[in-house]
């Protein structure tokens, strides 16, 4: 029961990396994050140990009778080494305007991947601080570990399967609502990739494991045209719903994104 309580790795040059950020900033748009993070669509395939990455950026201004200001920025650092793999992320975004802050959300992630045989099977640890106002999260505090499976690898098509445990620390807003629940989270997640076109889902389920009329369910969708070597057009769909979210925040939330990812 949860305890509530009131109170590719490319060579690129300075140059070209200042055409690629003004690019992004003046293109690229996107919508409010959800709650909970897919880090499965955030992976990159790399065949080559060391570092790989990804930046992503939107940035928008716009006024009519209001002023309205819309800022978006995601860091992405993956390590890969012969039997191991780091990701790290960092995302923010903030939309302001009227005297009003409409969004105010952010994320850290770490995540380790170790694999256990040559094929089939990995183990990970992972950890997450999060907030996001419109969800009224003040904050949210992850760390957990469990099995991944390879289902199918190819050039064309690849799956995965997993069931980690969770340990969750929240806080409303307000902070008259403080949780620590144990869940699972499992999820299927898969991947079409045909060169310039790449198509991802994944779909969550994170029970509470002390009372599992608590659950949510989690879906994103990905699909991603390449624009140059390094650029490419992203659009993503993410469906969630939460039997038990803070008071004020619907069951059933959802968004359609568009942007643009450079990777480095």
């Amino acid at each position: 029961m949860a305890d509530r309580a009131k109170l590719h790795s490319q060579n690129f040059t300075e140059a070209d990396l200042k055409t690629i950020v003004f690019l992004l900033l003046i293109l690229s748009s996107s919508a409010v994050f959800a709650q909970v993070v897919n880090i499965e669509s955030r992976r990159m395939r790399s065949d080559t140990t060391g570092w790989i990455g990804t930046a992503e950026a939107s940035f928008q201004f716009s006024k009519s009778v209001d002023e309205i200001f819309d800022l978006g920025a995601l860091i992405h650092l993956q390590f890969k080494g012969k039997n191991d793999l780091w990701l790290f992320l960092n995302e923010m975004r903030i939309i302001k305007g009227a005297g009003t802050q409409f969004v105010n959300s952010g994320f850290a992630h770490v995540r380790y991947n170790r694999k256990v045989t040559k094929e089939l099977l990995r183990w990970e640890f992972f950890a997450q601080y999060q907030y996001n106002k419109a969800l009224e999260v003040g904050q949210r505090v992850l760390a957990g570990t469990g099995p991944r499976l390879k289902l199918y690898d190819s050039d064309k098509f690849r799956a995965y399967i997993a069931s980690l445990y969770m340990y969750e620390y929240q806080e409303s807003v307000d902070k008259l609502i403080i949780e620590r629940n144990h869940r699972t989270s499992s999820y299927l997640s898969f991947t079409f990739d045909f060169d310039r076109v790449e198509f991802s889902s994944t779909v969550y389920f994170q029970p509470n494991m002390q009372d599992f009329k608590d659950y949510r369910v989690l879906s994103q969708s990905d699909l991603m045209f390449k624009i140059f070597e390094n650029l490419k057009f992203k659009t993503g769909f993410n469906y969630r719903y939460d039997t038990r979210p803070f008071p004020g925040v619907p069951k059933t939330t959802y968004y359609l994104s568009n942007g643009l990812r450079f990777e480095f």
